[in-house]
């Protein structure tokens, strides 16, 4: 997390623009995902066909579940984009197992869901395609959502505590750390006084 940043708006245009006649579906869905709920990649990864649709039809809520978050504190329901339903529906349509229990993000052997090292490099794919670059340790999986964050800082009016509510994090302080990058709206606003 230290290290990447968010993306910005040219290059969030640019990246969902390029998403239908670009990349493959897998790599499309996980980027809105990303972008669209702020989930980490390992939550991302481990949700299931049951958790996005109920017989065949992408719901408008997303349901995490509490062994695949972070610290494993709880789980949570959060609605969809409609960007992100779009996608899914198109993704889940590609899949040969759509079973309740299936990987929605399945792995090459049956019963397995994507590593995130896969994970990873298919983001960065889809990075690299768009033609956003970095430090290797500048553009990542928590680009997405660091991107997440500030976007639902500013739609929140810049709320520090529903922010954090909204990626879930157990403190204020981490939620923080992830709007460190706004140095240059502080910078402005110190001039402008």
């Amino acid at each position: 997390m230290r290290g990447c940043r968010p993306l910005t708006d040219l290059e969030i245009s640019r990246l969902l623009t390029l998403l239908p006649t670009s990349m493959p579906y897998r790599e499309r869905t996980l980027i809105v995902l990303g972008l669209r709920t702020g989930l980490r990649l390992t939550s991302m990864l481990s949700l299931r066909i049951g958790d996005v649709a109920i017989a065949g039809i992408i719901q408008t809520r997303i349901r995490v579940r509490r062994r695949t978050t972070k610290g494993k504190r709880f789980g949570f329901d959060m609605p969809l984009h409609p960007q992100a339903v779009a996608t899914l529906q198109d993704y889940v349509a590609t899949l040969s197992d759509r079973r309740p229990g299936a990987f929605l993000f399945p792995g090459r052997k049956p019963g397995t869901r994507l590593s995130r090292t896969a994970g990873w490099r298919a983001i960065k794919k889809a990075f690299r395609i768009a033609g956003i670059e970095g430090a290797p340790t500048e553009i990542g999986t928590h680009t997405l959502r660091k991107t997440f964050a500030r976007l639902i800082y500013s739609a929140l009016g810049h709320d520090l505590v529903r922010t954090s509510y909204a990626l879930r994090h157990a403190s204020v302080s981490t939620t923080v750390e992830y709007l460190s990058f706004c140095e240059e709206e502080v910078d402005a606003a110190i001039l402008r006084m």
